[in-house]
């Protein structure tokens, strides 16, 4: 019996149950490892994407980001350099490039 209660964590997380989202905790140290994308990431999206109150995605949170990730990476770039609900044009990164704003989807919606 005790065996079973040990396995049945497993067997459930393995069935696909949704990861919660991060907590403010783990968000609070999470950068990209290159210093002038986190310096981007700090100044443009970091208030936005780890707070649990905001309409962002939060960093991390892969069922948030599902459904962005499936219309693809140009079309996630683009509502970045157009805007898109709260979040406004540019997302508040308006020296940031295509590359720039990429890479950093790509950091957001990354799991941690």
């Amino acid at each position: 019996m005790r065996t079973c209660l040990l396995i049945l964590p497993l067997l459930l997380a393995a069935c696909g149950a949704e990861a919660p989202p991060p907590t403010a905790a783990q968000l609070e140290h999470h950068r990209p490892a290159d210093a002038r994308l986190a310096g981007l990431y700090e100044r443009a999206c970091f208030n936005c994407h780890s707070r649990a109150e905001s309409t962002a995605p939060l960093t991390g949170h892969q069922a948030a980001w599902a459904p962005r990730l499936r219309r693809g990476m140009p079309a996630l770039v683009a509502s970045v350099k157009n805007g898109l609900a709260s979040m406004p044009p540019m997302g508040l990164c308006p020296d940031c490039s295509d590359a720039e704003l990429e890479q950093l989807t790509r950091f957001m919606s990354a799991p941690l």
